[in-house]
C-alpha cells in the first residue's frame, strides 16, 4: 500500500515538473516571438529629431516640433564695406489632428511661433537680396506668432485652408529653394516681396486662405486670397496684431501644379499669377491700384539624386515693382561625395533686373541688374543636425542703385537642428 502511495506521489510530482517546464518553454517562446516583432529602438544619433515624439501624443493627434537655425556670414571683399554678423532663429509649434482630438473629420490645425535675432550683413553688401535668409529686423530681435490656421479636406480631391498664414506655404515655393543662404533663392520668388510687396513669406503671416483641388496625383489647382498691407514691414511687428484695416488690400493668387515623370524621372512644373488690389505708391510719386505678376517654376531629376531647377517672375509695371524681372536657377545633388549619401551639394544663380523707373527715382541715371551666385555643401552630421558652409559672389550689388560699388564676396555657414 505504501509502495503504491509513493509511486503515485512521484508520478504526480514528475507530471507537475514537466508541466512547469513546458509552461516555461512556452513563455520563453512567446517572449521570443514578441521580441522578434518589436523593432529595436534607434540610437539618438540616428533619429531625425533629438527629442522623440511620444507615441501616445501622436496617437492622440498632438505632434509638437522645434527647429533651431543659425547663420554666420562675412562680407570679406567688395560691396559697401566689409563686415560680419550672426543671426539665429527658433521655430516651434504643434500640428493638431482634430479628427483624433475632438472628432472633426479630416481637419488639421497648425499653431507656431518664430523668434529671430541678429541684423545680418545686407547693409554691408548693399544688394537688393539679403545674403542671410534669417534676419531679426531693424531692432535685431523679433518674435512672431506665426501660423494659426485650420485645413479641412472634402473627400479625396478638395481641401480648404483658412487663418493666419503666409503665401509661400502653398504658392510660389519649392523645397529645393530652402538650401540657399541668400534670399535670392530661399523662400518664395523674392522679387514679389521687394519695395511694393505682393506676397509674404515665412515667418510673416496675415489673414488668408486657399482652396486646393487635386483630381489626381499629377495635377493640382489652387486659388487663394490674402490680406496685404505695409504694416508688416514696419519696426513694430507684433505678430499678434490680427486687425484688418480699411486701407488693407488683397492679393489673389492662382497656381497650377503638374508633377509628371519625364523619361521615367520625377519632375515638377508650376505656373501662377499674383494680382494685388492695393494702393501702391509709384516711384514717381503717383499711385497704382493693381499690381499683376506672372511666375513659374520647373525642376527635373536628370540622374539619380541630381535635380536641376529654374524659376522666374515678371511684371510689366516697372513704375511700381523694384525688380520687374527675376530669373533664378540651381542644382541640388544628394550624395555627390562617396560615403556621404545624405549630404547635399548645391549651386545657385539669380538675375534680378532693376526697374528703370526705380533707377531714375534713386540715382537719376541708368541702372542694370544684380546677379548672385552661391555654392554650398550641406554636411548631414546626423539626421537631426547639419552644417552648411557657403560662398556667395554678388555681381554689381544693388544693380547701380547704390552707386558704382565692387562685386562682393560673402563667406558663410548655416547650422540647423530639429528637436
Amino acid at each position: 500500500m505504501k509502495k503504491q502511495i509513493i509511486t503515485t506521489l512521484l508520478f504526480a510530482a514528475g507530471f507537475a515538473l514537466a508541466e512547469e517546464q513546458t509552461a516555461n518553454v512556452t513563455v520563453e517562446q512567446e517572449g521570443a516571438v514578441v521580441a522578434a516583432n518589436v523593432a529595436p529602438a534607434k540610437p539618438w544619433y540616428e533619429e531625425d529629431r533629438l527629442f522623440p515624439r511620444y507615441e501616445s501624443m501622436v496617437d492622440s493627434g498632438i505632434m509638437p516640433f522645434l527647429y533651431f537655425d543659425s547663420i554666420y556670414a562675412a562680407n570679406v571683399d567688395g560691396g559697401i564695406e566689409t563686415g560680419d554678423n550672426f543671426t539665429a532663429q527658433t521655430y516651434a509649434g504643434v500640428d493638431l489632428d482634430l479628427e483624433k482630438l475632438i472628432g472633426w473629420d479630416s481637419t488639421i490645425m497648425k499653431i507656431s511661433m518664430v523668434n529671430r535675432q541678429g541684423n545680418g550683413i545686407a547693409g554691408d553688401v548693399g544688394g537688393i537680396y539679403d545674403p542671410m535668409c534669417i534676419n531679426g529686423g531693424p531692432e535685431g530681435q523679433v518674435t512672431w506668432l506665426y501660423q494659426f490656421w485650420l485645413e479641412k479636406k472634402f473627400g479625396d480631391d478638395w481641401a480648404v485652408k483658412l487663418g493666419r498664414t503666409s503665401m509661400d506655404e502653398d504658392f510660389a515655393n519649392d523645397d529645393l529653394y530652402r538650401y540657399s543662404l541668400s534670399t535670392a533663392i530661399n523662400g518664395p520668388i523674392r522679387s514679389m516681396m521687394l519695395e511694393s510687396p505682393q506676397i509674404f513669406s515665412f515667418p510673416l503671416a496675415l489673414w488668408g486662405g486657399r482652396v486646393k483641388y487635386s483630381p489626381n496625383e499629377r495635377h493640382q489647382f489652387q486659388l487663394g486670397a490674402y490680406q496685404i498691407n505695409d504694416t508688416i514691414w514696419s519696426d513694430y511687428v507684433p505678430g499678434t496684431d490680427w486687425s484688418i484695416n480699411s486701407g488693407d488690400g488683397v492679393t489673389f493668387m492662382a497656381q497650377y501644379d503638374w508633377t509628371p515623370e519625364m523619361m521615367e524621372r520625377p519632375s515638377r512644373l508650376y505656373l501662377g499669377i499674383a494680382d494685388s488690389v492695393y494702393e501702391y505708391t509709384d516711384f514717381d510719386g503717383g499711385t497704382t491700384d493693381n499690381l499683376f505678376r506672372l511666375y513659374g517654376h520647373f525642376d527635373f531629376e536628370v540622374i539619380d539624386r541630381l535635380s536641376l531647377f529654374c524659376f522666374g517672375a515678371y511684371t510689366p509695371q516697372d513704375e511700381t515693382a523694384k525688380v520687374p524681372l527675376q530669373i533664378s536657377g540651381g542644382a541640388n545633388w544628394k550624395g555627390l561625395i562617396p560615403g556621404r549619401e545624405d549630404d547635399r551639394t548645391m549651386l545657385f544663380a539669380t538675375y534680378g533686373k532693376i526697374s528703370d523707373a526705380y533707377g531714375q527715382y534713386v540715382t537719376m541715371g541708368d541702372v542694370d541688374a544684380e546677379m548672385v551666385y552661391e555654392l554650398g555643401h550641406r554636411v548631414q552630421i546626423i539626421p537631426s543636425f547639419y552644417i552648411q558652409p557657403s560662398v556667395q559672389y554678388i555681381v554689381d550689388p544693388g544693380g547701380g542703385t547704390n552707386g558704382d560699388i565692387d562685386n562682393a564676396l560673402v563667406l558663410g555657414a548655416w547650422i540647423g537642428a530639429s528637436f
